[in-house]
């Protein structure tokens, strides 16, 4: 593989772990297929460039934004008919500079529908992003503020981590903290994304606008 930049080579592992994520939840609901293009490939081998355990972390956060996804968008999981086969298609950079900024294609051709989703971390609307606990990122991303309930949800998680930074004297690694998935990870952005569950369901259509 031709020398890439770090940060281009984590962006499209994460474009295949996205669209891979998609096919393994949806093959057994509907007739899924997947071009097997070279921007497919190029994503491939920057996936497989990472240890076992860098892969676990993409899945991990392609599952989330997946299991989001279906949630609020039926047609993704139900085919019209057994000739309605979704399309998945990681994008070619070239299409970023026209101002596409998808980077996976899910098409249903037989319905004339599409979606696409931005997975780079550069993207406008979430450049700079992140979650804490007392970041709104509804007020900053949508105009709509969190609930109270989301950062109730979060604090315990965010509080025991700045005790332990407190108790390290900010010394203290991710990787000593053992399975920081389950107890850091998986807790923030399972309330991230029940958050954004009730922010589109408040405010409808506001979240696929990003």
């Amino acid at each position: 593989m031709a020398k890439i930049a770090t940060q281009t080579i984590n962006g499209k592992a994460f474009e295949y772990a996205l669209l891979n994520e998609f096919l393994e939840r949806l093959k057994v609901l509907t007739s899924v297929s997947v071009v097997e293009n070279e921007p497919y490939k190029t994503a491939l081998k920057c996936f497989v460039s990472f240890d076992e355990k860098e892969q676990s972390h993409y899945k991990l956060v392609a599952s989330f934004a997946v299991n989001f996804l279906l949630d609020i968008e039926p047609r993704l999981a139900n085919g019209i008919s057994d000739k309605d086969i979704l399309q998945l298609e990681i994008v070619a950079d070239k299409a970023g500079q026209t101002g596409d900024v998808r980077d996976v294609l899910a098409i249903r051709s037989l319905q004339k529908w599409e979606i696409g989703i931005s997975a780079k971390n550069n993207h406008r609307a979430v450049k700079h992003s992140r979650l804490s606990n007392d970041i709104d990122f509804g007020q900053k991303w949508l105009g709509f503020p969190c609930s109270i309930k989301y950062f109730q949800e979060i604090k315990p998680v965010f509080d025991n981590l700045a005790k332990l930074r407190t108790a390290s004297k900010a010394t203290q690694k991710w990787d000593t903290l053992g399975d920081y998935h389950t107890s850091v990870y998986v807790p923030v952005l399972d309330a991230f994304k029940k958050e954004l569950l009730r922010l589109d369901k408040e405010n409808p259509g506001i979240v696929a606008e990003i």
